[in-house]
């Protein structure tokens, strides 16, 4: 008796142990690509600040003054996205966030962290992307004006 209670005492224990599902652990905040830019700058009274991207004509294209957010909102909703495989406030776009240090990684990884910004709120309703220097980010230098063959032609301001 004594045995078979021992028996069906482990049984249950490596049941409850194998059907248990694997923790999923968050990005390393290091491979998160940094906003380059803070919120807040040169407000106008109406709601509007100073976005990291200058214009065409040489200003600072205005963005909310809320943008980019503090930094751990940020990470925990990009958590969020990468542990859902898509951005959860626009279901429709995928994810990902690959871990090495390949250039293609590194683009999934910002392309990840934009989409991020830009559906904080629900689908297109979070941070433009000039509120931050991710367009200048490719090259592989935070904060770096993007040259003409990027694509990008935009300049930066820093913060």
């Amino acid at each position: 008796m004594k045995l078979s209670t021992a028996m069906i005492s482990i049984a249950l224990f490596l049941a409850g142990a194998t059907s248990a599902r694997p923790v999923r652990r968050d990005v390393d905040p290091s491979l998160i690509p940094e906003f380059g830019f803070q919120s807040g700058i040169n407000p106008t009274g109406t709601d509007d600040c100073d976005g990291a991207v200058n214009g065409a004509d040489g200003k600072p294209i205005k963005i909310p003054c809320a943008c980019p957010p503090d930094r751990q909102t940020f990470i925990d909703d990009l958590n969020a996205n990468v542990a859902a495989g898509h951005a959860v406030n626009n279901p429709t776009v995928e994810v990902s966030f690959p871990t090495d240090n390949s250039q293609a990684s590194q683009l999934a990884r910002l392309n990840t962290a934009a989409v991020t910004l830009q559906n904080l709120n629900g689908p297109g309703k979070g941070c433009p992307v000039v509120s931050t220097t991710f367009s200048a980010q490719p090259e592989g230098h935070p904060g770096r004006p993007a040259s003409p063959s990027s694509g990008f032609g935009a300049s930066f301001q820093r913060a």
